[in-house]
């Protein structure tokens, strides 16, 4: 709670920056802008919580009550979460023609809605249509509030905010495992209930205190609504195909560290290398997310992405010797989160750059795409796994994401950065 409480601090102070004499923290002294910035970070708090629960053990959910092989289940989530990313992308894109407060409430109560439904439903492939439309929902609300940030805040406050947003994820990715832990243990549909009630909450937050977007942009800079500029921007295609491989490698690390596990081990210890290696992903990045965040510039960031990269092979080759031995999963975890969270404020800043105004959501969308990688992982996984040898898995991983940042240093190319980024220096 404390950790809470400081974030939302930061948001005031943040975003205040350049207006000194409204820094007096107080109900009466916060602005509504601040209001909205602070109900969608806690509304993307207590989603998470929800997918932290539930996301990681759906694995384990489906081998044990329909009885889905480790192959079968890894194609089963491949198929949900493909197709919530491709949906995904045509309402996100949508978002940029209609109100974001009001698509963000529908996205939510879809989200609420499937979750009720994954319990109450006794059959395999309902169950994965159900997944399928969870993952578009979250999909599209993440979308939104990253362009709803886009439009609202100043340059200086983006990156700072987004790593906030960040930082707020991993803490319910902190809390919401050992919840599902906790909970499965007692049912194995209870995780479910906790995730449908923790999404109500937002419901409520952000129809009294999420402002609705007024944007202020310049008309001679404003850019049409034209869906078809995205297929014409070579920047956003090389930094999608670098974002679709680094989430290969490290978007469902979760769950391909359980199917791992499960394939080399069994349930009870892949449930242990899961309860682990999540809290300490999400602890890490909550105490260094806003301090590693804030430090990206435009004179630093290929470095920066460099080591990124680094960081996340060495967490990968870690996991590849990690055996038995559970303080080893941690570290390597550890390693493997700092690269992490150099990436996440990395590639938000990168889309952010080339994204015109009036068509943030649309470029936010686009960037989505880039999650089918993290979709594709548990079907590869599960080949992997019943064709090769377990380590090589690893391996194949920490190639994938050396491929993503040779890609991204394309991207980067194309675009001129030193003066791009100049307005996110903190």
């Amino acid at each position: 709670m404390v950790a809470i409480q400081c974030a939302f601090g930061m948001v005031l102070l943040i975003v205040n920056a350049k207006n000194k004499k409204h820094c007096t923290v107080g109900y009466n002294m916060i602005t509504s802008q601040q209001r909205s910035i602070i109900a969608l970070l806690a509304s993307s708090l207590l989603l998470t919580i929800g997918r932290g629960a539930t996301l990681p053990f759906m694995t384990i959910y489906l081998n044990s009550q329909y009885g889905m092989a480790v192959d079968q289940v890894g194609f089963a989530m491949t198929v949900a979460m493909t197709v919530g990313v491709v949906f995904s992308l045509g309402f996100g894109i949508l978002a940029d023609k209609f109100d974001k407060k009001r698509y963000m409430l529908i996205a939510i109560t879809i989200f609420v809605v499937s979750f009720i439904g994954i319990p109450l439903s006794h059959n395999a492939v309902l169950v994965v249509i159900l997944f399928s439309i969870i993952n578009c929902a979250y999909s599209v609300f993440a979308t939104v509030v990253k362009a709803y940030f886009s439009d609202t805040l100043a340059p200086a406050a983006k990156s700072k905010v987004f790593s906030l947003n960040y930082s707020f994820l991993n803490i319910g990715w902190t809390i919401g495992p050992p919840l599902g832990t906790l909970l499965v243990m007692q049912s194995s549909q209870l995780p479910f209930w906790l995730a449908a009630a923790c999404a109500a909450f937002p419901l409520v937050f952000i129809q009294i205190w999420v402002q609705r977007v007024m944007v202020k942009h310049e008309e001679e800079t404003l850019q049409p609504w034209s869906p078809s500029l995205l297929l014409h921007d070579k920047a956003l295609l090389w930094f999608t195909l670098s974002g679709m491989l680094a989430s290969f490698a490290s978007g469902s690390f979760a769950s391909c560290i359980s199917q791992y596990v499960m394939a080399v081990a069994d349930n009870a210890f892949a449930q242990k290398v899961v309860a682990l290696v999540l809290p300490v992903n999400a602890v890490i990045v909550v105490m260094f997310q806003y301090v590693i965040g804030r430090t990206l510039r435009a004179d630093n960031i290929r470095p920066m992405m460099a080591v990124g990269t680094l960081c996340f092979v060495l967490g990968l080759l870690g996991f590849m010797i990690s055996g038995s031995q559970l303080w080893l999963w941690g570290l390597s975890a550890a390693v493997f989160t700092v690269g992490e969270i150099i990436y996440a404020p990395g590639e938000y800043m990168l889309i952010d750059h080339i994204a015109p105004p009036g068509m943030k959501a649309s470029y936010f969308s686009a960037q989505a795409l880039g999650w089918l990688g993290a979709a594709m992982n548990p079907l590869a996984t599960g080949i992997i796994l019943t064709t090769l040898p377990g380590w090589t898995l690893f391996a194949i991983l920490a190639a994938t994401i050396v491929l993503a940042w040779l890609m991204m240093l394309r991207g980067m190319q194309i675009r001129p950065w030193d003066s791009g980024l100049s307005a996110a220096k903190a």
